[in-house]
């Protein structure tokens, strides 16, 4: 079976090994482990209005988009919160694809918005770019370490 379907919950833990293999690599270099992706995905996939799709090649997970619907006063935004694809897969369209159809959903159910945080300047940003994706000059991303 290979294609794009919707996200299953029970996957979870499956998901969680490829965002670890994804994310602490080239260019994030993060530090995920099994366990902290897991549950930053669990919190994800269990949030009001979660909408998220995969893409399953030779019956295993190799891509995920996932995120959740807002209300705003003219109506519903995503938050897409995480997009990632497995390394070796990359810059062949599957994230493209991801977007393709978490779009096409969001369109049927008249949300009028997609809204993303990503990386600055780099491989990620210029992605979204090509996908039609602009950066907001109205809005900045502040933080605060405490």
């Amino acid at each position: 079976m290979n294609g794009f379907f919707k996200m299953e919950n029970e996957d979870l833990k499956e998901y969680a090994k490829l965002y670890v293999g994804v994310f602490n690599a080239p260019p994030w270099d993060d530090q995920w482990t099994i366990e902290t992706a897991y549950k930053r995905l669990y919190d994800i996939s269990n949030t009001s209005g979660f909408i998220g799709y995969k893409y399953v090649e030779d019956g295993e997970i190799k891509g995920s988009i996932m995120g959740n619907l807002e209300q705003w006063y003219e109506g519903f935004h995503y938050n897409l919160k995480e997009m990632f694809v497995a390394t070796q897969l990359q810059g062949k369209g599957i994230g493209s694809k991801l977007l393709m159809e978490l779009e096409k959903e969001l369109k049927a159910s008249d949300v009028n918005t997609v809204y993303l945080f990503t990386s600055k300047g780099d491989l990620t940003s210029h992605f979204y770019s090509n996908n039609g994706y602009e950066e907001i000059q109205s809005m900045v991303m502040m933080g605060k370490s405490i």
